[in-house]
């Protein structure tokens, strides 16, 4: 996997906490995950109430975890 060191600054939530840990941009992990950057955005944080399974499933394929480590429901 390749990480991007470029780096908004990440946000005290499941997802903000993982990108920081991989060192992942919201701008790379959007691209490499096919969401839009203003999605990773708001799930980062914490600002979206209720995303979308699938596109929440892309995210998580990318990354390798569960849909449950990055957004809790």
């Amino acid at each position: 996997m390749e990480y991007n060191t470029m780096r908004t600054p990440a946000h005290d939530t499941p997802l903000g906490r993982l990108m920081t840990e991989r060192g992942l941009s919201q701008s790379f992990l959007a691209r490499e995950a096919g969401v839009t950057q203003s999605f990773v955005n708001r799930v980062a944080k914490g600002s979206i109430e209720s995303p979308r399974r699938s596109t929440m499933v892309k995210m998580a394929a990318y990354l390798e975890v569960p849909v449950d480590t990055i957004y809790p429901e």
